[in-house]
Formats: C-alpha cells, structure tokens, sequence
C-alpha cells in the first residue's frame, strides 16, 4: 500500500477527519459550517447575540480553517456589529472585519456589504472612493450586482474618474448575466441591457 492510501485508511479507521479537500481532485469546495458556526447562526435567529458573537468571534481569527469558512464568520461578525442587534453598534469594528473577510478571505459579500455601507454613508461618512474600491473588489469576485455597482460609479464618475464606457460595460455585462439591479440601471441610465444593442 502507499503511504498515501495508509494514511487515508488510518484516518478512517480512526474516525478522524478525511483528506483535507485541497488534496483530492477537483476544485476545492467550500466546507459547511460546523457545529459552532450553526449554533451561532441560530443564536442571531432567536436573538441571542452575545452567545453568537463569542463563537462568530474564535471562528473569524482562525485561519487554520478554509479561507472561505473563516471569512464567512468575519463577516456575519460584521453584520452583527453593523447593525448593533443586541450590542452597540460598532461601524469601525464592522468595517475592520469586512475589510478581513473581504481584502484577506476573498469573501464577495462582505465587500459588497461594506461597498453599501460607504457609499451611502450608514456609519456617518460617505466614503465614496473606498466604496469603488469595494464594489470592484466584489465584482472581480463574481458578484454580479457589485459589478453592477461599480459600472455605475464608474458611469457617473463617483469615487474616481469618470469612465462611461467601461461603466456601460460592466453594468451591460451584469445585466447579461441575470441580475435584475443590473438591468435597472441600465435601463434608468438609457443604455441598452446588452452590449451591442
């Protein structure tokens, strides 16, 4: 036997966990939550927030995880922090948080999230070059409505320079892709919802 298939073998027999997922074929996929992370999502459901954020809080610092998972309890740490749900309401540590779980754990939707929070000002400043940054952040990680976003911004020069045609671009592409915000925009800018129209 090879010691890869002996070392699969003991670690089945010994009821451990399997091969980490990077090691198999296949794209890595990300893990579910565990008993921790679902305990606290149920405790944010019955409103129990203290008990959430003191297991969202060792889940988001350790990196021994998947990216994905880690960044996924800094982020809904973020959201609880943001709203203040039960605690004081905290935009700085919301903001450091999704700024982790976004820049550091390639998390779309905390970008996407903190992107809302600067441009429309919820924490008491408008921060729009900081919102572009975000929106493109999200978008390069696939969130269609952030792409959306950041055309937009782009098409009316908020946050930076304006670039009505790359603006028109990523709001036409987004659109394509099925999000509905996007065609929207678009329609409410004149533009066609695909390109070449």
């Amino acid at each position: 036997m090879t010691r890869l298939k002996l070392f699969a073998a003991a670690t089945l027999l010994a009821g451990c966990v399997t091969l980490p997922v990077s090691a198999q074929f296949g794209r890595e996929q990300v893990a579910r939550p565990d008993a921790d992370e679902l305990y606290a999502d149920r405790a944010v459901q019955r409103g129990w927030i203290d008990d959430a954020v003191e297991r969202y809080t060792p889940a988001c610092e350790d990196e021994s995880r998947q990216k994905a998972v880690w960044a996924r309890n800094c982020r809904k740490l973020a959201n609880i922090y943001r709203m203040g749900n039960g605690i004081p309401q905290d935009y700085a540590k919301a903001e450091a948080l999704y700024d982790r779980a976004c820049f550091e754990g390639d998390d779309a939707a905390a970008c996407s999230q903190q992107a809302h929070v600067s441009f429309k000002g919820n924490n008491g400043e408008v921060d729009l070059p900081y919102a572009r940054k975000l929106y493109k952040a999200a978008c390069d990680l696939g969130d269609q409505t952030s792409c959306a976003g950041y055309g937009s911004m782009l098409y009316r020069g908020q946050g930076g320079a304006m670039q009505r045609n790359e603006g028109k671009r990523y709001i036409q592409n987004a659109c394509a892709a099925g999000d509905e915000w996007a065609c929207e925009r678009a329609r409410g800018f004149g533009l066609p919802e695909r390109q070449g129209l």
